[in-house]
């Protein structure tokens, strides 16, 4: 597998160093009125495709540029990988672990075609480009294609730092001026809009299923299991969480620099309420409904709001009355919880979420809730972010405290975003950390349960009017919007200060979440 790999990487570092070398305005060309990449596609390469035969066996995933087709692609050759292990007895890849061909369509020499012809059943195929532009035979031989769809603002957002991360496509100032080519022609592989309105024509053919970013993200398994079932390859519950949980995000990017080279960095650039939820449902998998009914019943009779620091000074008497285990969460630093949390080896779940990330959110939620002082704008909200100057103190003394305590054995300490990446391996660990005993059939109806989308929809239900405020976005890398090149700077200043060479830090994952 070394080889492949190393042919693959081999082609991406040799197109970053052509594209050092040239001029912006020299980097894109133009086929057939849309524009590509010189350093990794080329003119005779797209005539080549033209007369490329597709057959009736292979796989084709199409999506748009940063739809998330890297992502896709480690799925789809997981899932091939174990057909083949299942009818031939033997792990196996296509593409780019067999021959060192890469899978994209477009981008290569021309002579990749012939070589293709070499490849073993079935072929896994990824392309940008739009159906029109596709070698006939694709459609006339009925291969099987993934069509991958992403919203576009997010593929706008994601495209623009793409671009400014690469020197394979041309860099820009400002946002604006990416946003104007991006409505329009003037990109690589043309307008994003345009690519959508030509594969809605083929939307309902049988051989093309459509599944979207979005989707997948909010649930993988399932996401895998669709596919699966499209592709025709079963799948065993080990199976499914293998391919899962290869795909999550941590693992592609650990990885990223041996798979894509250069690229690797570029490709892989990217809530107490949510996890309290998550772990109750953790929790209470075990009881009957009428038990359950009980357990509820008795919170509401003592009127108890499980967060510490919150209610009346005789809301801690009427607590002993409610029945183990008692799921208790806290905004409070460590320093400032009473000793006999500590004194009676409380199990304690921490969870903490990158400082950009934490801070737009919290000044939204400021801005939307009359109990907390809103700002007039984001730079003051920020002054005082950074300061200190917000309820329930620093962010920064926050973590300090609480890395104090980041080896003793009964506090687990996760974080929003490998949450986020992977619910499932998530709450295993959770469950785990607790001693909750729990089936793969309670981890995927848990994870279904406290998906996003799901607790945003019964949020005026379970949180009253602070539903909207309490689930805003639910997302990663938000801080894009509004930070800027000073605040950039001057916050990773603050938590190098702070926090630099901690085991804290370390689980935080600045260099990841927060790269500007």
């Amino acid at each position: 597998m070394e080889k492949p790999k190393k042919i693959f990487t081999d082609l991406v570092d040799k197109a970053v160093a052509a594209a050092n070398s040239m001029h912006r305005d020299e980097l894109l060309f133009s086929y057939k009125g849309i524009r590509y990449p010189i350093t990794i596609c080329s003119p005779e390469t797209f005539k080549a495709l033209e007369s490329f035969e597709a057959r009736s066996d292979d796989i084709v995933l199409a999506g748009y540029l940063k739809s998330g087709t890297n992502w896709l692609s480690q799925i789809i050759n997981d899932l091939i990988a174990v057909s083949k292990k299942k009818t031939q007895g033997r792990e196996s890849n296509v593409n780019d672990e067999e021959l060192g061909e890469f899978p994209y369509l477009e981008v290569g020499d021309a002579e990749k075609y012939e070589r293709m012809t070499k490849l073993p059943c079935p072929r896994f195929m990824v392309t940008h480009l739009r159906p029109e532009n596709l070698p006939k035979s694709i459609f006339k031989n009925k291969v099987k294609i993934l069509l991958l769809l992403r919203n576009p603002k997010d593929v706008a957002t994601s495209f623009y730092h793409f671009s400014n991360g690469i020197a394979t496509l041309p860099s820009y100032e400002t946002w604006d001026d990416f946003f104007t080519d991006f409505m329009t022609k003037k990109l690589a592989w043309g307008c994003y809009l345009e690519y959508l309105s030509e594969w809605n024509k083929y939307i309902d053919e049988e051989n093309i299923m459509t599944i979207t970013y979005e989707e997948l993200k909010e649930n993988r398994a399932l996401g895998v299991k669709n596919i699966a079932a499209f592709l025709g390859i079963p799948l065993t519950e080990e199976e499914l969480q293998f391919v899962a949980e290869r795909s999550s995000f941590q693992s592609m990017k650990k990885n990223s620099e041996n798979t894509h080279g250069a690229f690797g960095d570029v490709f892989f650039r990217k809530g107490t309420n949510w996890l309290e939820q998550m772990v109750k449902e953790l929790a209470d998998a075990k009881y009957t409904e009428e038990e359950m009914k009980e357990r509820i019943n008795a919170e509401k009779k003592l009127e108890t709001f499980q967060r510490l620091e919150f209610g009346d000074p005789g809301i801690y008497e009427r607590m002993k009355q409610l029945p183990s285990r008692r799921i208790i969460v806290t905004h409070l630093r460590p320093d400032l919880l009473p000793p006999s949390i500590f004194q009676s080896k409380a199990k304690i779940l921490v969870l903490v979420r990158n400082p950009k990330d934490s801070a737009v959110s919290y000044y939204h939620f400021c801005n939307d809730l009359p109990a907390l002082p809103s700002s007039t704008s984001w730079d003051e909200f920020f002054a005082d972010f950074m300061n200190g100057k917000l309820a329930w103190g620093s962010y920064f003394d926050y973590l300090v405290e609480w890395n104090k305590y980041i080896d003793n054995e009964t506090i687990m300490t996760i974080s929003y975003e490998e949450l986020k990446e992977d619910p499932i391996v998530g709450m295993k660990k959770i469950a785990s950390f607790f001693g909750f005993s729990l089936c793969e059939e309670d981890f995927l109806r848990i994870a279904k349960k406290t998906s996003f989308k799901a607790m945003k929809e019964k949020s005026n239900e379970t949180h009253g009017k602070f539903g909207d405020v309490l689930f805003r976005k639910g997302v990663v890398g938000n801080w894009r919007d509004l930070f800027s090149k000073a605040q950039n700077e001057e916050m990773f200043r603050k938590f190098q200060e702070s926090l630099g060479g901690t085991k804290m830090a370390a689980k935080i994952k600045y260099d990841v979440y927060c790269k500007a």
